[in-house]
């Protein structure tokens, strides 16, 4: 029955077009004959064919061109809405998802404004977030750590030790040899960054970390102990490039669970860690 549905609606619409284009041809017709004829009978009879042309030419015209158009546009604008309200939904409940991967690098600056105390950020090399500092224009993170740092925000930088057999076996498995001499790279040029900064005689500091854990995945942590903490993580993906991984942010107040967890584990790297000079 089902089946036999689609078809019968298809023969009908075309039924309507048909009898709707006979309607609109005879109705000009008959007003092109009546047309400048005399008579009572005549003008009554152009008139009601011009009205059977026009009353049908209407429908038809917008049912052949116009309606499709309309739904798509209802369409398009109701998946928009959805969309939207599936983000505001994500956002309420304290988990945003990007699936896509990192945020742009002017992003990083959006999620760490309004720091309170302490941020904490976590990663084997966090050389992307070196390359911020070194490579970007400051206001994309230079302006904005100041700012923080003006504020009294501490700020923890934690690296994989470079020496650390555990680095070298992921380095290994994941055929990226150099990558615990991009380890040290990086933590070279924080440390060099939290010295610039501490030249500027800010009450916030920069401390840079290196731990003897092998972090599994990027993890920045804003305000641990506070209500209004909140984090964003990426896991390290065998086969995946960091940069596409899925990001995750959470925020304390509706997934309080979830970021407690975070919070263990960022305080275990830091017990494992020590500080470079």
């Amino acid at each position: 029955m089902s089946n036999n549905a689609p078809t019968g609606h298809g023969l009908l619409r075309r039924f309507r077009a048909a009898l709707a284009l006979c309607i609109l041809l005879g109705g000009l017709s008959l007003a092109l004959v009546s047309n400048g004829r005399d008579g009572f009978g005549w003008a009554v009879l152009n008139e009601l064919a011009i009205f059977a042309a026009a009353g049908v030419a209407v429908p038809f015209y917008y049912e052949l061109f116009l309606r499709d158009a309309e739904r798509q546009r209802f369409l398009e604008e109701m998946g928009q809405q959805l969309d939207e309200r599936l983000c505001a939904r994500e956002s309420s409940h304290g988990l945003t998802v990007h699936a896509q991967g990192r945020p742009a690098p002017t992003e990083k600056a959006e999620f760490l404004h309004g720091a309170r105390s302490q941020v904490v950020e976590v990663g084997i090399a966090l050389r992307s977030l070196a390359s911020l500092f070194v490579s970007r224009p400051e206001r994309d993170l230079v302006e904005p750590v100041r700012r923080l740092l003006s504020q009294g925000v501490n700020l923890t930088y934690v690296v994989a030790d470079p020496a650390s057999a555990l680095v070298a076996e992921y380095a290994r498995s994941i055929g990226e040899p150099d990558l615990p001499q991009r380890a040290a790279d990086s933590a070279r040029q924080l440390v060099e960054v939290a010295r610039r900064f501490d030249a500027e005689g800010h009450p916030g500091r920069i401390a840079v970390h290196i731990t003897q854990q092998l972090p599994t995945c990027y993890l920045s942590i804003v305000d641990p102990d506070s209500e209004t903490g909140r984090c964003r993580t990426s896991p390290y993906l065998p086969g995946v490039r960091r940069a596409d991984s899925p990001v995750f942010d959470i925020a304390r107040r509706t997934q309080r669970e979830l970021f407690e967890r975070y919070v263990a584990y960022t305080r275990r790297i830091l017990d494992d860690s020590r500080p470079l000079a």
